[in-house]
């Protein structure tokens, strides 16, 4: 038996049993019936069994494909949650810097009036010029 079909036997074979089947192509290829007297004949038997082999054949190759996309699609899925982790992450930061600079802002701009509050009480609490002090 040639090594690459060796291989697809064992992937077969942990397919199978990972799904609760019982044959998988080698067995049934290798199945032997007795003969008897008015039986089946063999090369009927072994027409059938060759074509339940091509069938189980092609039932692994859709399995093994349908599962190679559903990992692709975990793979992608698992990217594309990484990837929307990360501009969500890049996002809040960014909100954060802004939230920073408007704070900032807002401070700065209670500061100026502030000073421009203070100023103008500065004005009206200091003597005007023309003011004498009647004593």
């Amino acid at each position: 038996m040639d090594e690459q079909f060796q291989r697809q036997l064992e992937d077969q074979k942990r397919l199978f049993k990972q799904l609760g089947l019982k044959l998988d192509a080698l067995q049934i290829h290798e199945k032997d019936f007795p003969v008897k007297m008015r039986g089946y004949t063999k090369e009927d038997v072994d027409a059938f069994l060759d074509d339940i082999i091509t069938d189980y054949e092609r039932f692994h190759q859709v399995i093994s494909d349908l599962l190679d996309k559903y990992n692709a699609l975990q793979r992608r899925h698992g990217y594309d949650l990484e990837k929307k982790d990360s501009e969500i992450a890049r996002l809040a930061e960014k909100a954060k810097v802004q939230d920073y600079l408007v704070d900032r802002r807002i401070v700065e701009e209670a500061v100026q009036d502030m000073e421009r509050t203070l100023q103008a009480a500065k004005r009206r609490i200091r003597p005007s010029d023309s003011y004498s002090d009647p004593y």
